[in-house]
């Protein structure tokens, strides 16, 4: 395909890093993500969800959001680091000439025939938008001409065991409930009332107290309950019955063949997932066919048509439903199923002492647990994802030809979450908007109208429809024997369409399909007593961005030594300013590149097999996709008062809108020494962001407090290693190994962001400053407990702060470094001895620091009753004296909640990020199939083991900095666990 062909040999002078099939096979697991994540300096890939290949924490699309939101949650690739504050920050994915709008997941990894990074300036001459962010470039597989057909299969096997709960850093059952008495004694939780609806939900430990101390019980029931609830661990269920072990297998069969004029690969993937999640899993289909057709001996016809197919499952109870700080926590003590195997129910919206009397009143059982959620969950989603392209390239005369592309892309994707009448939510729906019936009344009224036997039925639909057409003409001849001359120019447009509806059915019968008719803008009547307005209400969201572009390339090549490039490209996008000047932008790169193992003067330095300098200068462009320039309007709620709909905007006109820029200069240096043996690239780069996005402050008169507007810069710079090479070679004995290396930092330049009042009260989550990197870490020094047992605080001056009083200098805070590694890579090590090869990879990060799981919150009359079961809070001030062994403050008095932050956010809870990970271990064995039969070409079987753990870490807490398990976290997650596969590649 001529559009790709042309950047593979512009890039002699462009900083790109290629990944080949052999590579990418050695790591054999469903996600192709995972396969990157050693492969290529400079680019940091992170796994935040273990080895999920496809079964992602988050499948849906958001379409509010960025352009990337499905597994937004399970993993994140970065090329050299951020350049945007606000605007898209994932890399440019496209596949077979295409830009793609599908996660990587829709891939199958046995299809890759290679993966090329481009991350300079040139990478927006060729693929323009959000190129600032590097462009990562997929070519599939295709036929051979003049081959038979051969025919691959591939099978591969995993399992790992049920994730380490114990990692969660959790008080017991005996430190739980001494905590909950102090709440009570302090009177931080109100003495519930079982004659109202308003009453929250309380712990068991906490209402036995408050009832011990009302004398509705006595002590030694008290005591004996308590002896029973002292005696468990609720992990032990949560590990019984949600969680297990994981295992995926994934199959791969493919041909590939051609004849003289046309060649074909054709393949199809099947793959399983069961994540550690009980009720989660997922199958995926991918189906690829490629061909190339040679027309009339001249012109070169290629085409792609791709499925992937997705079959979800997402019924598991996440961890954070056990963990996460609320009013129904579950606690160390609670049971899902008691000592006689009844499932335990609790009360999840209201006062237990109060909710248990509705049933005799005529409600229906208001009780959860989580084991009838998982019993009745009926979440489900189904994606079909399609892509197509075709590419015809014509000559016209010698060296000239003409290239007309076109590509498009569809999802259809189904989300259907059905709540059956057994269902917690449903049960709280029919109860919630029930009123309570007259005194002496056993009979109730639901005012939505919800009978026995339904249930409520939630949809989301999303489509996506892309397409993308280009046309160019494509120069490259020689003119004589020293000059080498490759042109290219041309035109592109694309289009991206997608749309969401969201539609919920009340008392939907499975049955029959019918569902009752309800009023979204008129508020029902409700067990509390007042109207309520339903949620769910039919929603339909819709978005398209178009881009046109006009580009244009060249490159000179003198006596194969010397090369020049240039590149310009014009971009223009729907939604920025309303003149066409804020719309469209230039981009451009230049570059040369000097091959010096070429030059005369090291004709007789046989030792050096390659060795090049190249530089590369230009501008990349970039993109947000949830800023526009006209005025943003969200419609809302209904007005109670009125039963009239509401509006609200979003954000106000800004018709200057336009492009984000990032200068790109970069200086490298290709090497092969002793006939390539030792080999490696060395780049050295800087990078300065400008017109970037960000929020500032605004005329509070004009109806706004603030505008998001390209005003801002930041810089950056960084440098790209890697080295390898064959250490041992001789005879049946090979070793070789490779070092990637990386270092990226950057600076904020804007001296309008200084520290404000958020900075000095919440130091950590405060604003961006101007002078430090974007993800630098600010926090208090810690200066002990005063005898209240309320956190002290040094400021600028060593003067120790109190807890009721402010701080107002940036000096009084701590920079305590970047919470991303600016140090980072890995190593890959082989050892063959005749048909067998033992691989080891480790991963390793340097520079970075992070903050360590602690209490998120106390409970106040105020805010509620919260539950933070850290194992910090069995370690707080309970009384004078305690400031002497203990900095975790009490849980009391008026300035707690700051005195708790400060806690949270001090120095003494800064811990280092660097570690050194084995990822995998890995034996394949080639088996001499030409010994046994001629039917088989070539067979490998294979056997490794991954996330082996941490071989060191620079903390001691033992804390992985990559699950830090912070029980407030929206996406609590594990540390993943070591896993065995076993794979069989077989070529017919």
């Amino acid at each position: 395909m001529q559009w790709l062909s042309v950047p593979s040999k512009r890039a002699l002078n462009r900083c790109f890093q290629h990944c080949n099939r052999r590579g990418l096979e050695e790591n054999p697991v469903a996600n192709l993500i995972q396969r990157l994540e050693t492969t290529t300096p400079g680019v940091k890939i992170s796994l935040t969800s273990g080895d999920n290949s496809f079964v992602y924490g988050n499948s849906q699309i958001a379409i509010g959001g960025d352009t990337r939101t499905v597994g937004k949650s399970d993993y994140n690739m970065q090329v050299r680091g951020t350049s945007t504050y606000l605007g898209e920050s994932f890399p440019l994915i496209v596949v077979d000439g295409a830009i793609t709008q599908l996660d990587i997941s829709t891939i199958n990894p046995n299809d890759v025939e290679n993966i090329t990074f481009l991350k300079d300036a040139a990478a927006a001459s060729i693929w323009g938008t959000r190129a600032a962010n590097g462009v990562m470039v997929i070519t599939t597989k295709r036929g051979i001409n003049n081959q038979a057909p051969t025919v691959s299969f591939s099978a591969t096997a995993a399992i790992s065991s049920a994730p380490n709960l114990d990692y969660l850093r959790t008080m017991n059952s005996a430190q739980t409930i001494e905590y909950e008495r102090e709440l009570v004694d302090k009177g931080l939780i109100a003495t519930p009332n079982a004659a109202t609806a308003l009453g929250q939900p309380i712990a068991d430990a906490t209402d036995l107290y408050f009832k011990l101390k009302a004398g509705t019980i006595t002590q030694a029931a008290y005591q004996d309950a308590i002896d029973q609830y002292t005696s468990r661990d609720s992990r032990d269920q949560i590990k019984q019955y949600f969680l297990q072990p994981s295992a995926n297998q994934q199959y791969n069969l493919a041909v590939r063949g051609g004849g003289n004029a046309s060649n074909y690969f054709y393949s199809a993937s099947y793959s399983k997932e069961r994540p550690y999640a009980v009720g989660t899993q997922g199958e995926r289909l991918t189906i690829t066919l490629n061909n190339t057709f040679k027309l009339f001996k001249k012109a070169t016809l290629t085409t792609s048509i791709k499925g992937a197919f997705f079959n979800l499952k997402n019924n598991g109870i996440s961890l954070n439903s056990f963990y996460s700080p609320s009013a129904v926590t579950f606690m160390p003590y609670n049971q899902v199923v008691d000592d006689n195997g009844n499932r335990v129910q609790r009360s999840n919206r209201y006062y237990s002492g109060w909710q248990n009397t509705l049933p005799s009143k005529g409600f229906l059982n208001w009780g959860y647990n989580a084991l009838d959620e998982l019993d009745n969950a009926d979440n489900t989603q189904k994606d079909n994802n399609y892509s197509a392209n075709i590419n015809l390239n014509v000559p016209i005369v010698k060296g000239l030809s003409a290239t007309g592309f076109f590509g498009t892309e569809r999802t259809f994707s189904k989300t259907r979450r059905y709540y059956n009448e057994n269902s917690y939510y449903y049960r709280d729906q029919v109860n919630l908007f029930t009123p309570l019936p007259a005194a002496g009344a056993t009979t109730t009224t639901n005012s939505i109208g919800l009978v026995p036997g339904a249930g409520i039925l939630s949809l989301v639909n999303t489509t996506n429809n892309n397409y993308n057409a280009r046309a160019q003409l494509n120069y490259d001849d020689k003119i004589g024997t020293d000059h080498q001359v490759t042109a290219l120019a041309g035109t592109e447009i694309r289009q991206t369409i997608v749309g969401q509806g969201l539609n919920t059915y009340y008392g939907y019968n499975m049955g029959t399909g019918i569902s009752r008719a309800v009023n979204y803008f008129t508020p029902y009547a409700t067990v509390q007593g007042f109207n309520q307005s339903l949620s769910g209400a039919p929603t339909q969201g819709d978005k398209t961005r178009r881009y046109l572009s006009y580009f244009a390339n060249a490159a000179y090549t003198y006596k194969q030594k010397y090369s020049l490039t240039a590149s310009a490209r014009y971009d223009d996008y729907n939604n920025f300013g309303v003149d066409r000047k804020f719309r469209a932008t230039p981009l451009w790169s230049g570059g040369f590149k000097w091959d010096v193992s070429k030059e005369s003067f090291l004709k007789n330095e046989s030792w050096i097999s390659n060795l090049s300098l190249r530089t590369t200068y230009g501008v990349n462009g970039n993109i947000s996709t949830t800023l526009f320039p006209f005025t943003y309007i969200s419609i809302g709620n209904v007005d109670s008062p009125t039963g009239l709909p509401t509006a609200s905007i979003i954000a106000p006109a800004n018709p200057e809108l336009r492009w984000e820029k990032t200068y790109v200069a970069n200086i490298g240096l290709d090497f092969g020494f002793f006939k390539n043996r030792l080999n490696g690239t060395v780049d050295v780069y800087n990078k300065k962001g400008r017109d970037l996005y960000f929020s500032f402050p605004l005329n509070g008169t004009y109806g706004f407090t603030t505008l998001t507007r390209n005003s801002s810069r930041m810089t950056g710079n960084g440098v790209d290693l890697g080295i390898g090479g064959t250490i041992i070679q001789s005879g049946d004995w090979e070793l070789t190994s490779r070092l990637n290396y990386s270092y990226n930092t950057n600076k904020v330049e804007d001296d309008r962001m200084v520290a404000n009042s958020q900075t000095f009260s919440s130091p950590a989550f405060s604003p961006t400053i101007s002078g430090y990197p974007t993800d630098r870490l600010f926090v208090y020094q810690n200066a002990g407990l005063d005898a209240n047992g309320l956190t002290l605080i040094y400021d600028e001056t060593g003067k120790k702060i109190p807890a009721n009083q402010n701080i107002t200098s940036l000096a009084a805070l701590k920079y305590a470094g970047r919470t991303t590694a600016p140090h980072f890579g890995s190593l890959n090590t082989a050892l063959r001895y005749k048909d067998f090869t033992l691989m080891a990879i480790a991963t390793y990060q340097f520079g970075s620091v992070f903050l360590k799981p602690t209490i998120s919150g106390y409970p106040t009359l105020r805010n509620g009753t919260k539950y933070d079961l850290s194992e910090d809070v069995a370690l707080r001030w309970r009384k004078a004296g305690d400031e002497l062994t203990t900095n975790v403050p009490g849980v009391a008095g008026t300035s707690s909640p700051v005195s708790l932050t400060r806690y949270m956010q001090s120095d003494i809870n800064v811990l280092k990020g660097d570690y050194i990970r084995l990822r995998e271990l890995s034996l394949s064995y080639r088996i001499p199939v030409d010994k046994i039969t001629k039917a088989v070409k070539t067979a490998d079987f294979g056997f490794a083991v991954r996330n082996l753990g941490l071989l060191w870490t620079a903390n001691k807490e033992g804390i992985d900095p990559d699950f830090t398990g912070n029980l407030s976290s929206t996406t609590l997650g594990l540390p993943a666990t070591v896993s065995y596969s076993f794979s069989l590649n077989v070529n017919f």
